[in-house]
């Protein structure tokens, strides 16, 4: 396949088609990125126990936390490249990749020795039960291993996107994701190597995607290549990734670091509630991770439009894909509570423990069409250069709002329900602001454009 018919073209031609059909593949992608999440603990459930399963969910939000920095610099990456794409400035496009290649590479580093060093003292301040205190600090210590290749790959695929080319991010997630499953069946099913075998998978399979990412950019494209001799760290650039990146990866932190929070919340409960929790998180993949690749087809859209001052067309295309992305979900969800006894049951073989789940589905579920609503608005916002703006909605809603009606709600039920409760009512309140804030902006930009040029009206060009 060339160069051309690998790059979706986000600025000319139907808004509708060409966001659905870049979305598709990051919609497959993201379904196909929780097999890295979901295959741990269903192998870990069903062949150890909900003991061994409690650990990998208790030390799941630590690894979250750790990687966030660098997760937001990839949006930063990512953002980057799709205005310059949108503008058609290659040499710099160029410069974005090998520096960000670098970025990933050293930033990796350091992410993978925090946590050999310091996971099993965090864990002990998150207030882990300390049955399955061993088997979290085991899971997480081999899972820090692969920081390197995660790090690389997701940074790596998030400039493929922005370059307009959903689909190879998509094939090499589907070849890593059945590498994982298998190695997870070998490693827990036959070889009863337990939690720690699952972690292993993942490193295995996190470092073929990036081997597999990392080969393509240097074989398979034309304006966009790698090249091994030109790998270093550009100031301009690194500087406008750090920009865009900085306040996406303090808001990727300090959300995770709010989830930690309310994991002190859930420990609390005990055993039990530990492991719904951990097994709802994985199937809430089912709705999050789509919600997510409609934020990230959002932000490329956005970038590239803004690249190609076409401020009109952002407005139509995001818009459009709020409708088309809540109302996917909402279908997901309804087919996800419609069969919640059986897919609970999948993950722990413990009736207990899925009773807990199945209340936490009938609370947030309905209304998780919010967040791919929230996602698209947000990430729109970002494509168009204005990170900070969604640091502070998703700070002040989903952190400080959060933790403090979760403080409220607790004290007086007493009930895994007070800490499912507190999803949707923030969800809700950072939608209300994204909304006016994005209209805001692109409406600024469409009056700018109609004065700077006028008898052209550049900005409003279809």
């Amino acid at each position: 396949m060339s160069d051309a018919e690998r790059k979706r073209d986000m600025v000319n031609g139907s808004m509708g088609s060409s966001l659905f059909l870049f979305a598709l593949p990051l919609f497959f992608s993201s379904l196909l990125q929780m097999l890295y999440n979901t295959a741990d603990l269903l192998f870990v459930g069903n062949f150890v126990g909900k003991q061994a399963a409690a650990a990998v969910g208790a030390g799941g939000l630590l690894v979250t936390c750790l990687i966030g920095l660098f997760t937001g610099l990839s949006v930063g990456a990512g953002v980057a490249a799709a205005q310059a794409a949108g503008a058609g400035k290659w040499k710099r496009l160029e410069n974005i990749l090998h520096t960000a290649i670098c970025t990933a590479v050293l930033g990796g580093t350091a992410v993978m020795l925090a946590g050999l060093l310091f996971s099993e003292s965090i864990l002990r301040v998150m207030h882990t039960p300390a049955s399955v205190m061993e088997d979290a600090v085991s899971y997480i210590q081999i899972y820090f291993i692969s920081m390197v290749p995660m790090i690389v790959y997701n940074m790596a695929a998030g400039i493929l996107r922005a370059y307009g080319d959903s689909g190879t991010p998509f094939y090499i997630l589907a070849a890593g994701g059945i590498l994982n499953v298998l190695t997870d069946g070998l490693l827990v099913a036959v070889l009863h190597m337990g939690v720690r075998g699952a972690a292993v998978a993942t490193v295995v399979s996190q470092s073929f995607s990036a081997v597999a990412v990392l080969y393509v950019l240097m074989k398979g494209k034309e304006k966009l290549r790698l090249k091994p001799g030109k790998l270093k760290i550009s100031k301009e650039e690194l500087g406008k990734i750090l920009h865009l990146g900085i306040p996406s990866g303090i808001q990727s932190v300090v959300i995770t670091l709010s989830n930690i929070i309310i994991q002190y919340y859930i420990n609390g409960y005990g055993e039990n509630a530990v492991a719904a929790f951990a097994a709802y998180f994985k199937l809430e993949n089912f709705l999050y991770l789509p919600a997510m690749a409609f934020g990230q087809a959002a932000t490329t859209f956005a970038g590239q439009n803004a690249g190609a001052e076409k401020y009109k067309r952002i407005r139509k295309g995001i818009s459009l894909a709020a409708l088309i992305s809540g109302g996917i979900v909402a279908g997901i969800a309804c087919v996800l509570m419609l069969g919640r006894e059986s897919l609970f049951l999948l993950f722990v073989k413990d009736w207990e423990v899925a009773s807990y789940g199945i209340q936490i589905i009938m609370i947030t579920f309905p209304f998780y069409w919010l967040y791919p609503i929230m996602e698209v608005f947000g990430g729109a916002i970002r494509g168009m250069g204005y990170s900070v703006i969604p640091m502070f909605v998703i700070l002040s809603t989903l952190c400080g709002a959060r933790i403090g009606l979760l403080a409220f709600f607790n004290d007086r039920v007493q009930e895994v329900k007070a800490v499912a409760a507190v999803y949707p009512i923030t969800w809700f309140l950072a939608v209300l602001a994204y909304f006016f804030i994005f209209y805001k902006i692109v409406f600024t930009f469409e009056r700018r454009c109609i004065c700077e040029h006028t008898g052209e009206n550049r900005g409003l060009v279809e």
